[in-house]
């Protein structure tokens, strides 16, 4: 067994002295599931505590023992890592069964609802593409999207995480992972709703903001476009966030949009500038910016090469009238823009002589 995995087990053996009945509770049901391996003369491996814990639960799935069946998920949360993609293949329908009984049984616990979505996340990364087509899979990963909104926050960040983990693993041979589109139709309905609900649009804008994966090329419009109408709200926070959240997902556009996209996505964006005064917006702005500019500049060197000026004189009221911070921000912004973006071809050029005009003047 692998030594990680033993320590764990040890740890909640210990626990039967505990003064915590619930910690009493996970000791005891783990000694009772070691005895009955040692009594079939099963190994002491995962596979083993995995199928004992399995048969329990689903023997408890109809009796409504929200107990039992939450010690029984704790330990198999803590079981499941070291079991192999095939054996969890094999029992994915058991699984997927038993947990979303649980999932409901346990709306309201959060300690059971954790446990919960770490089997879901275990179970679902050892999947191959074709399992990710089931609707039951499909119907899973949403139960996961909605309890990143929800509404406690460690059930919530937990959520967060395993969505994140699973988008960013997407099963060979697929770049795209298959819950991909899912995920971007929740998040632009979530972001439609922001003004009616913008608690939940909070959370999603966190999700994308810590979410490392390629989006659908078909779905990539509709997400810029629901990102970029929040600063339209005039909310300070929800604005800053949604600009970071742009900033996350932009590593995706040159993959996912042409160049006339590319470039009307970055006219809209230099279009929503907060004022020099509301720092975290501005910096904020900035780094899409900054980051943005240096995609064009690869997509269309002449293009972004011309568009330069206009955009330094944007910039420099950052710097004259910005708080330390974004005078910073904008300074960067600009030189990066300006190493970044002038091609080899242009140097010397009336072009650079006009930049450099352009800076003189600020």
């Amino acid at each position: 067994m692998d030594a990680e995995l033993e320590q764990q087990l040890s740890k909640i053996r210990l626990q039967a002295v505990s003064k915590a009945p619930h910690q009493q509770q996970h000791a005891a049901m783990l000694l009772a599931v070691e005895e009955t391996i040692r009594e079939q003369g099963a190994p002491a491996e995962p596979a083993s505590y995995f199928a004992a814990l399995l048969t329990l639960l689903e023997q408890q799935a109809g009796a409504g023992s929200k107990g039992l069946s939450g010690t029984i998920i704790y330990l198999l949360s803590i079981v499941l890592p070291g079991v192999s993609h095939l054996m969890l293949r094999a029992k994915f329908s058991t699984m997927m069964a038993v947990l979303s009984q649980s999932l409901d049984l346990g709306s309201a616990d959060v300690a059971l609802l954790r446990s919960v979505i770490s089997c879901l996340e275990t179970v679902l990364a050892a999947q191959d593409a074709g399992s990710w087509g089931l609707a039951i899979s499909q119907g899973t990963f949403r139960s996961l999207l909605a309890l990143s909104t929800d509404s406690k926050p460690k059930i919530r960040k937990r959520a967060q995480e395993a969505v994140s983990t699973l988008l960013s693993r997407p099963p060979p041979p697929a770049i795209v992972h298959p819950a991909a589109h899912i995920t971007a139709r929740f998040v632009i309905d979530t972001l439609s709703g922001a003004k009616s609900d913008a608690q939940a649009a909070l959370h999603i804008l966190q999700l994308l903001k810590t979410t490392d994966m390629i989006w659908p090329s078909e779905e990539f419009g509709g997400l810029c476009e629901a990102l970029m109408q929040l600063p339209k709200l005039n909310m300070p926070f929800v604005t800053t966030l949604s600009f970071q959240a742009i900033e996350s997902v932009f590593s995706s556009a040159t993959d996912s949009l042409d160049e006339d996209q590319f470039r009307d996505l970055l006219i809209d964006i230099v279009d929503l500038k907060p004022n020099a005064n509301d720092s975290l917006a501005s910096e904020a702005w900035l780094k899409i910016i900054q980051k943005g500019y240096t995609a064009y500049a690869q997509i269309s060197p002449e293009a972004c090469f011309q568009s330069l000026p206009d955009l330094i004189d944007l910039i420099i009221p950052d710097i004259e009238l910005g708080k330390p911070t974004t005078r910073e921000a904008a300074t960067q912004c600009i030189w990066a823009t300006i190493r970044e973006c002038i091609p080899d071809s242009m140097l010397g050029s009336a072009g650079v002589g006009q930049l450099i005009k352009t800076l003189a003047s600020g």
